[in-house]
C-alpha cells in the first residue's frame, strides 16, 4: 500500500509572519526612542504622537522615558558670531603684518589662547611695552569684549639668568611683563580689571628646551588666555554672568573703536 506524501504549504506559517511583523515594529520603536533622546522634548512628543495610530499602544504625550529639560544658556565653551568675527580680525591682522611666526591664536576646550613671542611686545631683558605692540593688544581687547570671561596673562622667559636693578631674577621679569599687559588692558577703559589676573612663570614653563638661541626666543613670550568659566563661577560674578546671558541672545554686530594707546 503506497504511502501518501505530506504536502507542505508554500511560504512561512501565518504565526511566523505576524511575529516577524511585531518584532520589526518593536525594533523600529526602540530605535526611534534612542534617536529622539538627543533632541528637544517637544519634538520627541510630536514623534510619539505620530506613533500612536501605528502601534495602538501609546497615548499622545505619554512616553516610556522622561527627558529632563535642556538649558540652552551654555556658560562655558561660549562661542558666538561676534567672537568668531573678532578672532578672524586678529588672524587677518597677524597675516597682514607678517607676524605668523610670532603670534598664534588657538581656540581650545578651555577658552581662547593667544601666544605672543617676545619681540612683539618687549625687548630682551626689558618689561616696557613696545609701541609697535599696541595694535595687536587693541585687537585682543576687542576680542575680550565679545568674550567676557576671565583673562589670564602669563609671562615667560628663557633660562638665561638676569640680575639688574630692575629685576632680581627671571621671576620678576616675567611677572612685570604680564602686569604691564594687564595695565594696558585696564588703561584702555574697555576691560573690567576684576576679570584679569597674571602669572609669572620665569623660565620654568618652556615651550621647547633652551638648547639654542632659536629655542630661547620661542620661550620668551607672553600668553593671554580668555578662559571658560563654570556656571557657578559665572553666577558668583554678576558682571560676567550678565554679559554671558546677553551674548546668548541675538546680537547685531557693531563696529567698535580700538581702545588703548594709539
Amino acid at each position: 500500500m503506497a504511502k501518501k506524501e505530506a504536502k507542505c504549504e508554500e511560504g512561512a506559517p501565518e504565526w511566523m509572519v505576524t511575529y516577524g511583523d511585531m518584532m520589526s515594529l518593536l525594533l523600529t520603536f526602540f530605535i526611534l526612542i534612542v534617536s529622539f533622546s538627543s533632541i528637544q522634548e517637544s519634538e520627541y512628543q510630536k514623534a510619539m504622537g505620530s506613533l500612536r495610530g501605528a502601534l495602538g499602544i501609546l497615548k499622545y504625550k505619554e512616553s516610556m522615558i522622561k527627558l529632563s529639560p535642556k538649558k540652552f544658556i551654555q556658560l562655558s565653551g561660549l562661542r558666538t558670531a561676534p567672537t568668531d568675527v573678532k578672532i578672524s580680525d586678529i588672524e587677518r591682522f597677524i597675516e597682514a603684518n607678517n607676524l605668523t611666526d610670532s603670534i598664534t591664536v588657538e581656540v581650545t576646550k578651555n577658552g581662547i589662547a593667544i601666544r605672543l613671542q617676545n619681540p612683539v611686545l618687549f625687548d630682551i631683558g626689558k618689561a616696557d611695552l613696545k609701541k609697535s605692540g599696541y595694535p595687536i593688544l587693541n585687537k585682543i581687547i576687542e576680542l575680550a569684549n565679545t568674550y567676557p570671561n576671565k583673562i589670564r596673562v602669563e609671562g615667560h622667559t628663557d633660562d638665561l639668568p638676569i640680575h639688574t636693578k630692575e629685576f632680581r631674577s627671571n621671576w620678576e621679569l616675567s611677572a612685570i611683563r604680564a602686569i604691564n599687559v594687564i595695565h594696558y588692558f585696564q588703561e584702555s577703559g574697555h576691560v573690567n580689571p576684576r576679570r584679569m589676573y597674571y602669572v609669572g612663570y620665569g623660565p620654568y614653563k618652556p615651550l621647547v628646551p633652551n638648547t639654542s638661541e632659536a629655542n630661547r626666543a620661542k620661550n620668551r613670550r607672553v600668553e593671554i588666555y580668555l578662559e571658560n568659566v563654570s556656571p557657578a563661577e559665572a553666577r558668583a560674578n554678576p558682571d560676567v554672568y550678565g554679559a554671558l546671558q546677553a551674548l546668548q541672545s541675538p546680537l547685531k554686530t557693531k563696529d567698535g573703536q580700538n581702545g588703548g594707546r594709539k
